[in-house]
């Protein structure tokens, strides 16, 4: 009887000591990330057989278990995954945003500094200081669209390198992920199926801040979890992981794309459709996005500006009679060669019509037979005239020489450069084409600069805005873009904020709660430790009856 109750004692000193062992782990890890608060599973020892019936023989530690609710974690992550991504679009988006913001520097200001000083010269020509006044000015506005589409690209530049690095930190995540299913799998088959609760902490814990970065799918098998993208593609499968890579574009080198490399060695450039939530959706919807938007309008902008003042300034004469010079040079559209063409073709490209330009860049594609034309703005598909073998379209004229193999193509960028590119030619005040040539007043009237201060009201954009129009519309989209995308953002983090609370009122750790546990398991253990005293008690008795 004595040996019955000295078991059953130390069962239950076991028990407690186990679970004051378990409590201080949970107090210990209280604050440390992804920690989930562990319990200790207790059962009742199986009893022994007497004639009167079954008595028992104490308690047994079943297993200590995570609390952890799949569901909700499920929902954290999901959360987390859209929060990565918006919070990252509105990051971007709001520097665009304070860019492009009118104040005295802007180029809304420049452009109305410029108009204000024809004003004051149309109303006398002649004076060389406000002449030196509207070359001050266009000077300032010539370098604020420099300035503001350097910036841009800069940004560009940026989101390389941003993309560069989210792809490493998936790289190291998901292998290290792929590590522990191999250890979690490998402790589970030794232990008899026993969970190994820190590397599961572990695991879940990587698990979480990859989905911050990109979305992902989780599914278990066996003890392991296999990951993959919203499109199927896997990125951990067991202990076998697929790298993703950056590079740049095949379209266009100057942008990074995320490739993804299959088991056999083939590659995949992944998009915004393919990578759906995370910062790196983030990154790359704000770039091809409103980034790539603001460059176009803004290079649309300074495009009709400085042909609709090329063309004024030439058709009048300067102070010394002399015929108008062009105030401004920019660059022609931009072509750039797939660099996964097979064949021989090449593209020129031209303005045909300013004023019918788009603010938008076009994939040309040959499908074998004929030129495919796609304007990226609409994902509209052109069809182009044809005039002596020359592609019409958007005011624009392509020339294509050369051989094409279906499937080549190229990336045409109409305006995206302008802005960076536009140079103020005339410097010089007595190059001013302040007249016009005729038999009036000719050099020294002031007719010409009345044409020049006409621009301001001409709707040159497009055919319905003016320049101080689309630049304000181009500032409005901007500005609400950066808007809702604010306050989806903070929607976004309280809807996060919420699931993380409800997820650690389940499986974060409680110090005070924990504390009392403490308590009533040091009783426990106590009252387990007198069980053993009364066994030795009843132990010795018996053994002085022998004497």
């Amino acid at each position: 009887m004595a040996n019955s109750l000295m078991n059953t004692g130390i069962s239950g000193l076991n028990a407690a000591q186990n679970m004051l062992n378990v409590i201080s782990n949970n107090i210990s890890n209280a604050h440390t990330p992804g920690y989930n608060r562990q319990q200790q599973i207790l059962s009742q020892a199986n009893g022994t057989k007497h004639g009167f019936g079954f008595i028992g023989n104490g308690v047994k530690v079943s297993t200590v278990n995570r609390t952890y609710n799949q569901f909700v974690v499920g929902q954290l992550r999901q959360s987390q995954s859209q929060n990565g991504a918006i919070k990252a679009y509105y990051n971007e988006l709001s520097k665009v945003d304070n860019l492009l913001a009118e104040n005295d520097n802007s180029i809304s200001s420049q452009i109305n500094n410029l108009f204000d000083s024809l004003n004051k010269l149309s109303a006398n020509a002649s004076d060389p200081s406000i002449k030196q006044t509207v070359i001050s000015n266009l000077t300032s506005l010539t370098n604020q669209f420099n300035k503001t589409e350097n910036n841009l690209n800069n940004q560009i530049a940026n989101l390389n390198t941003e993309l560069a690095n989210n792809v490493d930190k998936v790289n190291s995540y998901t292998q290290q992920i792929a590590e522990l299913n191999q250890k979690i799998s490998h402790l589970q088959a030794v232990s008899g199926g026993n969970e190994p609760n820190a590397l599961l902490d572990q695991r879940d814990q990587l698990v979480n801040e990859l989905s911050e970065i990109i979305g992902i799918t989780v599914t278990e098998q066996n003890g392991q979890y296999n990951l993959s993208l919203a499109n199927g593609l896997n990125l951990v499968q067991g202990s076998t992981v697929n790298q993703l890579s950056v590079q740049p574009s095949k379209d266009d080198p100057a942008l990074s794309t995320i490739i993804y490399t299959h088991n056999s060695g083939a590659t995949q450039e992944l998009t915004s459709q393919n990578i759906t939530t995370g910062t790196l959706n983030g990154l790359l919807t704000f770039r091809d996005g409103p980034l790539t938007e603001a460059r176009n309008q803004l290079g649309l902008i300074a495009l009709n500006l400085a042909e609709r003042f090329n063309e004024v300034h030439t058709s009048g004469v300067d102070i010394n009679g002399n015929q108008g010079e062009k105030l401004f040079e920019y660059n022609q559209p931009s072509c750039i060669t797939n660099s996964n063409n097979q064949g021989s073709a090449t593209i020129n490209a031209n303005f045909n019509s300013v004023t019918d330009v788009k603010a938008s860049d076009y994939k040309i594609e040959f499908n074998g037979n004929d030129w495919v034309i796609t304007r990226l703005s609409d994902h509209q598909q052109i069809t182009p005239e044809i005039e002596n073998g020359k592609l019409i379209f958007d005011g624009l004229s392509i020339e294509i020489s050369g051989t094409p193999v279906s499937g080549d193509s190229f990336m045409l960028k109409p305006v995206a450069d302008i802005a960076s590119s536009l140079q103020l030619l005339v410097k010089d005040v007595n190059k001013l084409a302040t007249g016009i040539n005729d038999d009036e007043n000719g050099a020294g009237d002031n007719r010409n600069v009345a044409r020049l201060l006409a621009i301001q009201n001409e709707k040159l954009v497009n055919g319905t805005a003016t320049l101080s129009k689309a630049y304000s519309t181009l500032v409005s989209y901007i500005g609400s873009e950066t808007q809702t995308a604010k306050i989806s953002a903070q929607s976004s983090q309280n809807i996060t904020q919420e699931i993380n609370e409800q997820n650690q009122s389940i499986s974060g750790v409680n110090v005070e709660e924990e504390y009392i546990s403490m308590q009533v398991y040091m009783q426990y253990y106590q009252a387990n430790a007198k069980i053993i005293d009364a066994a030795t008690t009843i132990f010795d008795t018996i053994l002085g009856l022998t004497k």
